[in-house]
């Protein structure tokens, strides 16, 4: 731009001070040179285009990228590449700003592995009064030496995980292995250090929802299983937790929810609060009717109706009641792993089922017969927005 107004300031003054022979000369070197930087400009974007423009394809397991058009999924590439190698300042392929925050969050939503990004920061380029161009560079928590140090450290962390996860064709089976990995080895804590990504999680052992989100997502996406980042609230508290595809279909799991440190997190009488297992599973592969009940999103990416019961814990495990069953309690009493645990919590399909059952077990005080080998009293919790019901102290 200097370049091209200095030659403009010196055609003028030529124009002061030279004949029409001399002016039409000057005119055609003027012209050659301003096309002689348009050219260069022109090359220097292309150039920049082509070594910003990554060719690879974004695998099946990554749910925002497959949401995107075109021209979003390429400038998707164009980011993640930058953000993988802490590329300094570069061009990217769009003029739209508010495009620009949206893909990165994009980016950000599938690949917990970046937990080294804080955000990032760009630059307009323009020739006159016209936008020609955007520069792109992410802000970074560490150096490039420290962030590879971290995820070889996090690597150590889960590699004895990562032998005992069950991979076979049931998918179930792998999520509900991780699901109680985390929660077992992971307490909810507001004021743990790096408690919005994956190193609170897995180099701390505590962590925040979006902590516990980003670290089930990280390690769903290991064994291959698509897993996303959904933001949102709950109530009007800031709220992350996963869309998960298991044996082809769609289910949302809310781990923070899932584990009882979070429940009991800044409680006052701990000894006057409800039993609560140390895992729970309301909220492991539910549909969009029952996350909606306690969730609301934000619209990042179209996100799935997901429908789906097939995979859910109590159906996979035996415990959801579609009518009252009494052969069906008796075997679930009567169970080893209930036994165990002295500790069940069972779910009905509906507000109908669910005051049938309360009415049955509970008024009549039918729990007893079902129960054979309980002499004192039986501790329950009911929750009706869930449709679940909760027995402990069973066996003594």
């Amino acid at each position: 731009m200097k370049k091209g107004i200095l030659a403009i300031i010196s055609y003028v003054i030529v124009l002061a001070f030279c004949g029409c022979e001399e002016i039409e000369r000057v005119n055609e070197e003027l012209s050659s040179e301003l096309s002689s930087m348009i050219g260069s400009y022109e090359n220097e974007q292309q150039m920049s285009s082509e070594e910003s423009e990554p060719t690879a394809e974004i695998a099946e397991i990554y749910y925002a990228y497959h949401k995107l058009d075109k021209s979003e999924q390429n400038l998707y590439r164009e980011l993640l590449d930058a953000l993988s190698m802490m590329a300094e300042k570069r061009r990217v392929s769009t003029l739209d700003s508010e495009q620009l925050d949206r893909v990165f969050e994009c980016v950000l939503n599938d690949h917990p592995e970046l937990f080294y990004v804080e955000g990032f920061q760009y630059t307009e380029h323009f020739f006159g009064d016209t936008l020609t161009g955007i520069s792109f560079e992410g802000t970074y928590s560490m150096t490039k030496e420290e962030a590879e140090l971290a995820l070889d450290e996090i690597e150590q962390s889960l590699s004895e995980c990562m032998k005992e996860v069950p991979l076979n064709e049931d998918e179930y089976s792998t999520v509900k292995y991780l699901y109680e990995y985390l929660i077992d080895n992971t307490e909810y804590d507001k004021d743990a250090d790096n408690n919005q990504n994956i190193r609170s999680v897995f180099l701390g052992g505590r962590s925040v929802c979006q902590g516990y989100a980003k670290a089930m997502q990280y390690m769903l996406q290991k064994v291959g299983i698509q897993s996303f980042l959904v933001t949102g609230y709950t109530g009007a508290e800031r709220h992350a937790w996963n869309l998960v595809r298991v044996n082809g279909k769609y289910y949302y799991l809310d781990p923070t929810w899932g584990d009882a440190s979070y429940s009991y997190s800044g409680s006052e009488g701990m000894e006057n609060a409800v039993f609560l297992p140390p895992i729970n599973y309301d909220y492991f592969l539910v549909t969009t009717n029952e996350i909606t009940r306690t969730h609301s999103f934000e619209d990042l990416v179209e996100l799935p109706s997901c429908e789906s019961t097939e995979d859910n814990y109590y159906v996979r495990e035996g415990l959801y009641f579609e009518r009252y069953d009494v052969q069906q309690l008796e075997n679930i009493f009567d169970s080893e792993s209930v036994k165990q645990e002295d500790y069940v919590t069972l779910k009905c399909a509906d507000t109908e089922v669910y005051h049938e059952m309360l009415s049955a077990i509970i008024e009549d005080r039918q729990i007893f017969g079902i129960i054979k080998n309980n002499e004192g009293a039986i501790s329950y919790a009911s929750n009706e927005e869930l449709c679940t019901i909760s027995f402990w102290n069973i066996f003594y």
